[in-house]
Formats: C-alpha cells, structure tokens, sequence
C-alpha cells in the first residue's frame, strides 16, 4: 500500500505549504486562525507534478479586500512554487456546520479565487480528508507541522458524520460525474475516427478516480489515486498487470512509457465497474 504521509519540514511539499502559509499570514493577519494541508500530500501521494491543497480557517468571511490580498498568491503560485497551492477558506462555524449546510466558499481552484463557489474542495471528501490525514501548518515561525487530532477543540468536525457524507459524496459522483466522463472518453478517444492520441493523463485519469472513490464507499476512508489503484488490484486481480503500469508512469518508475487505445478500454472497463459497484447501475 502506498507509504503514509511522512512530514520531513525540509522537504517539497512541507517547505512550500510553510512558505504560502508565511505570505497568507502576511496578507490576511489575524484573520488567519489555521492552515491545514489536504490533497496528495496529506495522503503520501505527491508527485512532481501535484498541486497542494490547503484549508484555511479564518476567523471571518474574507471580504472583497482580503480576496484581493490573496487572490494574486494563488495565481502567481505555478510560477513562483512550481506548483499550483489552492485553498478553501472557511470559518469554524462553518466546517462545524458541513458543506451541506454552507451556500459558498471563497477558494481557489486550479488557481483561480471564486468569491462563491459551490463545488471544488467543498464536500464530504474534504471535510473527512481534514479528520483522517490533514497535517497543521503552524503560524507561528518555531511551530511544527502536526497531523490533525480530530479530538481538538480547533477542529469542529465530527468524523462519523465527515464519514457518512464522503460515502455519500463519493456515490453521487461516481454517478453523475464518472458515468458521464467515461462516455466522453469513449468519444474523444475510441469512437471518433480522428480519435485523439491516447494520454498519460486520461489513462491515470480514469483508472484511478473512480478506483479511490469506490475505495471510500468500500472503506470509509479518502485514500489517494495510488492506494485507490493498489486496492482495485487487490480487488480486480485482472487488471493488477494494468494497474501496474499505470502506478509504475505515475511514480517515474516508467517515464517513456506510451498507452495505446487497448490500454485506455481497460482504464474504461475498470471505471465502468468502479462506478456500478460504487453508485449501482
């Protein structure tokens, strides 16, 4: 199974979490009140080309200043980091209250400030990412990064709950994303008679997403694109040799590796059966 996260602070991505969180404390003070590090990093699943993923409880609703304070940190992230840092912002009341409760958030995705969005990083997924795996990043400059105890007063979330609503999130979008995705990768790249080149990117893409999201309905648990990978072998035995390779290209164990259309029909008839044991039908 893949390795747990490991937090070495002078190390990628712990040194840039800590250097974003430094210039979010700059620009937004005691607003500010807690940075915890979700996503790949938290799962011990960052690659070289992986984004990082932050929450960051503030202690009010970031108004048009703020968001202009820290809008241009997300955008400028790519170039400055080498990698895209996104964050959700949030208050304590509102990761007590859930995101079935919450209207909007201000985040970032891909890069970009949303002043209201409605999807991104909120759900259940996120909120049980924080409880399970989420790692502190300390404000203060002689702090040290900490895994998340979900006992603290700090952290509102109760983990039955986050629990019950990441099954939930993670069916409903096996069902109305993944169904549909797996179509449109059929007609991009199977059915088209100009097909498109067959990509790293959508092999992983669909061999791993529905593969992690059926292993939350299965477990309760968010585990990342390679575990969810490790576990479908596990569960599949006749897509291990497949998967192999595919978690081989994605950790540089095989960076000349080339996937042909045969290799993308076992990426979509795993994810077809991903979606059907995970949302039925």
């Amino acid at each position: 199974m893949t390795s747990p996260c490991v937090i070495d602070p002078d190390q990628e991505p712990w040194i840039l979490a800590r250097r974003f969180t430094n210039r979010l404390a700059d620009a937004l003070g005691d607003t500010l009140r807690d940075v915890v590090v979700v996503g790949s990093a938290s799962l011990g699943d960052w690659r070289a080309n992986s984004d990082i993923d932050l929450v960051c409880v503030v202690a009010r609703g970031l108004d048009s200043r703020a968001r202009d304070a820290v809008s241009p940190l997300h955008e400028n992230s790519k170039h400055e980091y080498g990698h895209t840092i996104d964050a959700m912002y949030v208050t304590r009341d509102g990761l007590a209250k859930g995101p079935d409760t919450l209207r909007s958030v201000v985040a970032s995705v891909a890069g970009t400030l949303h002043p209201e969005s409605t999807d991104g990083p909120m759900n259940w997924a996120t909120w049980l990412n924080i409880v399970q795996s989420g790692v502190r990043v300390p404000l203060a400059e002689d702090g040290a990064m900490t895994a998340v105890d979900p006992r603290s007063a700090g952290m509102p979330i109760e983990e039955e709950t986050a629990r019950d609503g990441a099954i939930r999130f993670s069916r409903a979008n096996l069902d109305q994303y993944w169904r549909n995705r797996i179509t449109l990768s059929e007609q991009i790249y199977l059915h088209n008679e100009a097909a498109h080149p067959v990509s790293t990117f959508e092999v992983e893409w669909m061999s791993l997403g529905p593969a992690r999201l059926l292993a939350t309905v299965l477990t309760g648990r968010i585990v990342s694109k390679s575990e969810g990978g490790e576990l479908a072998a596990d569960r599949f035995p006749e897509f291990r040799p497949h998967l192999t390779q595919v978690l081989d290209a994605r950790r540089g164990a095989d960076v000349t590796r080339t996937w042909s259309r045969g290799d993308l029909e076992r990426s979509l008839d795993l994810a077809r059966i991903c979606v059907r044991l995970g949302a039925g039908g």
